[in-house]
């Protein structure tokens, strides 16, 4: 599976509803019956999948794999890490899968989610016509909470069953040669502080390391490093053993996507660790820790190190994730995200 061999998923091993024994002809499932599925329900199954083998086909089969977040060895990273049944809820139409929600279920949290988890970002609706999307909403089991959802291409219909979540950061450097046009692009304060820290950290002699590869030994500095000061909010996640070994894998799935680690030092101490991934020419910056207790502004000056860098190998985007964590709207711009909750 992780070398993206498909197998047919065995209908043997999962139970098929029909769709009318799910939601029979009842006044409360009008939106059923009069949204054009009355000719065809009898032919609609629904069977759920918690088979690995199965859950690997069925992603492959409808992941169009735009994003990083999208590709099944990404997310079998998560799943790796944490170890949560899976929960593939498939339509089938004339024994054919239409329509997928692929979730599993956070027995931490008590709750289903993205197959992957709420860190993921870039989920939409997996679907050969979007007619099938209310019907996959409504199959979602309680309690759902469906975070970072693309809203492209969504109809009306689907947005009114949808909240606003928070936005992800996002860089688009389309037309941009070099890192004084990126500059000019933001506001001018934005400008200076990013000027100032790259200037004032350069004359301390830093040893930038950007290393590509499997450097997943090296992660128990970034588990120091975030003990000591992490700019990204949750500051003890790399203490967990499911974090650690997520990341682990990430690092060890690389194919379709690389990863790029840097490392700054200051006179022999490790002060910046982050992480990166390189997909279809975008830079996205996955996680990190910084040392901003002793090295102020630090965090700023690994950003314009990253900028220069991304502009450097081509790419067209720099995706900094969701979570704005009082710093990202300086000098990236938001992109709406949407969720689905189910309670």
């Amino acid at each position: 599976m992780e070398k993206n061999e498909p197998a047919e998923p065995s209908s043997r091993k999962t139970q098929a509803f029909p769709l009318a024994q799910i939601f029979p002809k009842t006044p409360r499932n009008n939106w059923l019956w009069k949204n054009g599925f009355s000719s065809i329900a009898s032919e609609i199954k629904v069977r759920i999948h918690s088979d690995l083998e199965e859950c690997y086909f069925l992603w492959d089969s409808f992941s169009s794999n735009d994003s990083l977040f999208n590709l099944w060895e990404f997310r079998l990273a998560w799943f790796k890490g944490y170890r949560y049944q899976p929960f593939f809820y498939t339509l089938y139409f004339k024994e054919k899968p239409v329509a997928l929600l692929p979730l599993w279920f956070n027995s931490q949290d008590k709750r289903y989610e993205w197959f992957g988890g709420t860190w993921p970002e870039d989920n939409y609706f997996f679907a050969q016509d979007k007619k099938f999307i209310p019907l996959l909403l409504k199959l979602a089991p309680k309690p759902s909470y469906l975070n970072a959802i693309v809203g492209d291409n969504l109809d009306i219909e689907i947005f009114k069953e949808l909240k606003s979540d928070t936005p992800k950061y996002i860089f688009k450097l389309n037309g941009i040669k070099n890192i004084d046009e990126l500059l000019h692009s933001l506001k001018k304060k934005h400008r200076h502080h990013l000027r100032y820290y790259y200037k004032k950290f350069n004359e301390l002699n830093p040893r930038i390391e950007i290393l590509d590869g499997d450097q997943s030994s090296r992660l128990v500095d970034l588990r120091k490093l975030s003990i000591i000061g992490i700019e990204r909010k949750d500051e003890s996640v790399y203490r967990k053993k499911e974090r650690m070994l997520t990341f682990e894998k990430i690092y060890k799935n690389q194919g379709r996507y690389k990863i790029l680690t840097f490392f700054v030092f200051i006179q022999n101490h490790l002060v910046v660790y982050d992480v990166i991934a390189l997909y279809k020419n975008n830079f996205y910056i996955l996680t990190g820790a910084s040392d901003i207790q002793r090295f102020p502004g630090i965090g700023v000056y690994i950003t314009y190190v990253e900028f220069k860098k991304a502009i450097q190998l081509g790419a067209k985007m720099i995706d900094c994730m969701q979570e704005d964590y009082h710093w990202k709207h300086k000098y990236f711009f938001p992109q709406p995200m949407w969720k689905f909750e189910k309670m």
